[in-house]
């Protein structure tokens, strides 16, 4: 019995003694100092230098340039002094820099937007990003697709004769996509204590097997009721998949590496959209009426079928956690080498959880500037595309001038330009390390095609070319949902409780603004859709600009533990260990 379940999934403990030598990307020809802060006294004076293995200086930490809030003032605070930094020669376009303050000078060198690992990266390390993204970036992009072949079902069916067999009537195309968001807002709420201490790898496979479930169930529904029901526990069973994603993502890859993998997952959700209409356009022709099912029931088969094969996907790539990692296929050594990836990040990889309710975290959470302000901007991001509305399909259908087959394929084209989108996004804010830029130039793209569709007195080639931008908005969410976890990246149990709130704050807003500004019987139309998706991403634009600012200000405040020492020699002394320690510090670079 033991040796049958070895071979599942189960979590890795590896001896605390046991260290793995230093292989992550440039730290043979990293140059560091241990530099401890402190209040001076007599015994530190006494201390005999000759015993010591570093060099170590001494400071009075209360003048230091770059704070540290500590509990104890009198303590000594280690850091690894990484780069003296004059800011006094700090050019003003260094303010666009998102690593100014937490990357050596050596450190950014290595990274070219042209290549696709830093320079220096060792062997071993690009063999573990190797195997992750086989197993997690894989696994990520085939459960999304699916999820949204699913989703997006329910647009293609309406259009595809569900409507007229379920006696659909009024809103209830709206209303029905309402209650899909209520149960996934209901089922997200446990999720903000169960994520860092539940096992993902079998959460994510039970709740997928009720997805699949729940999917499959629908194809025997008679009436747009049934319908709504068995959509409320749809959405409620993929509630966890989403979150869980974004946080083993954060767990695993470093801010520069976390967009390209976030691209392949969310290349899953516009491919889904994709070849629901292919897969609709494809089962209405071949399939209806085989035993006496309509296209649109076969469909729900079909959907459900491929949820069931990624449930069972789960269990073979879900890894974990660095800290408490599930995978198979990963050896001790690799595991260890994520922890330290992480580590030298300052991503929290402590394998305890805090207490479930402890009020430091959630204090510590709801305190701070980041729930109130991402939490804003998320929900004007849920609430500025337009696609979700199924706007440009009915639009197809309000033309006359297609059959069903036609506009299941047309309604292909916006998602397969989505995908080039996602690319241009994600990749490109990885490259440049320009993540906050890259997402405002979405939503800047985003206003352009919901403010061609609220004017609507347009030519058709300008409404296709609007509607042909509906997908720019969701292009970002693998750069914006991943920069949410690196602000809060010390602290797991706070980056759980964080995430998971501004996502909820967001989520549940679009089951009553969408249901507020996308009513069926407003359809083609949508003046005040179109015109509120324009708007929302204006603010978003706005809201992130004010969120860099405040990034900024943080990460500086922080410089000193990322190992950078600032001082300015034009309006303070310089001080004297600066002086004594800087051509050491300073001729590697």
């Amino acid at each position: 019995m033991t040796t049958f379940w070895k071979y599942f999934p189960h979590q890795r403990y590896l001896p605390e003694d046991t260290v793995l030598p230093e292989t992550d990307s440039g730290s043979e020809s990293e140059v560091v100092q241990e530099v401890s802060y402190k209040k001076e006294d007599e015994s530190d004076k006494k201390e005999d230098e000759s015993d010591k293995k570093e060099d170590e200086i001494v400071i009075d930490k209360v003048s230091a340039v770059a704070t540290y809030d500590a509990d104890d003032e009198d303590s000594c605070l280690k850091y690894r002094i990484k780069e003296l930094r004059d800011e006094a020669d700090r050019p003003w376009w260094k303010f666009f820099d998102e690593f100014e303050y937490r990357e050596s000078k050596v450190e950014a060198s290595k990274h070219k937007w042209y290549k696709w690992y830093p320079e220096g990266t060792s062997a071993t390390e690009k063999k573990l990003l190797i195997k992750l993204d086989i197993l997690l970036a894989f696994y990520s992009f085939v459960g999304y697709w699916v999820k949204y072949i699913d989703s997006s079902n329910l647009n293609n069916a309406y259009v595809s004769g569900m409507k007229e067999d379920l006696g659909m009537k009024g809103d209830d195309l709206i209303d029905t996509q309402v209650i899909f968001t209520v149960g996934s807002i209901v089922l997200q709420v446990p999720w903000i204590f169960l994520l860092p201490r539940v096992p993902i790898t079998y959460a994510l496979c039970l709740t997928e097997l009720c997805w699949s479930a729940f999917t499959l169930g629908t194809y025997k529904i008679q009436s747009a009721q049934a319908l709504k029901a068995i959509r409320f526990f749809v959405g409620a069973s993929e509630a966890p998949y989403f979150p869980c994603i974004h946080f083993l993502l954060a767990s695993w890859y470093l801010p520069t590496e976390i967009g390209r993998r976030g691209a392949i997952f969310y290349m899953g959700q516009f491919l889904g959209v994709l070849t629901s209409g292919l897969l609709q356009g494809a089962t209405f022709r071949n399939l209806s009426g085989i035993n006496n099912l309509e296209g649109w029931r076969w469909m729900y088969i079909v959907d459900g079928c491929l949820s069931f094969a990624v449930a069972i996907l789960a269990l073979v790539c879900i890894p974990g956690t660095p800290a408490k990692c599930y995978s198979l296929f990963l050896t001790d050594d690799e595991i260890r080498l994520a922890r330290r990836r992480m580590e030298k990040n300052g991503t929290d990889v402590n394998r305890e959880t805090k207490a479930l309710f402890d009020l430091k975290t959630w204090k510590k959470a709801f305190s701070s500037w980041h729930v109130y302000l991402l939490g804003l901007t998320n929900m004007m991001g849920f609430n500025s595309n337009n696609t979700s509305s199924g706007s440009f399909i009915l639009w197809l259908k309000s033309l006359d001038t297609y059959n069903i087959g036609e506009i299941n394929n047309l309604s292909t084209v916006p998602p397969a330009l989505g995908i080039l989108y996602v690319l241009i996004i994600c990749v490109g804010a990885d490259m440049t390390g320009k993540r906050f830029l890259f997402v405002i130039i979405s939503f800047l793209l985003n206003f352009i095609g919901n403010t061609i569709l609220a004017v609507w007195d347009v030519s058709y080639g300008a409404k296709w070319f609007a509607f042909c931008f509906g997908y720019w908005s969701w292009s970002q969410s693998s750069v914006f949902n991943p920069l949410i976890s690196d602000f809060f990246r010390k602290d797991t149990d706070l980056r759980a409780v964080a995430w998971m709130a501004i996502y909820i704050i967001g989520l549940q807003s679009s089951a009553w603004i969408s249901r507020l500004i996308w009513p069926t019987t407003a359809s083609p139309r949508y003046l005040v859709g179109f015109s509120t998706c324009a708007g929302f991403s204006m603010g978003f634009c706005i809201c992130m600009v004010l969120a860099y600012f405040l990034y900024k200000r943080d990460e500086r405040r922080e410089a000193l533990e990322n190992g950078i020492f600032l001082y300015n020699s034009k309006n303070e002394p310089i001080p004297e260990f600066v002086q004594e320690n800087k051509s050491f510090l300073t001729h590697q670079e």
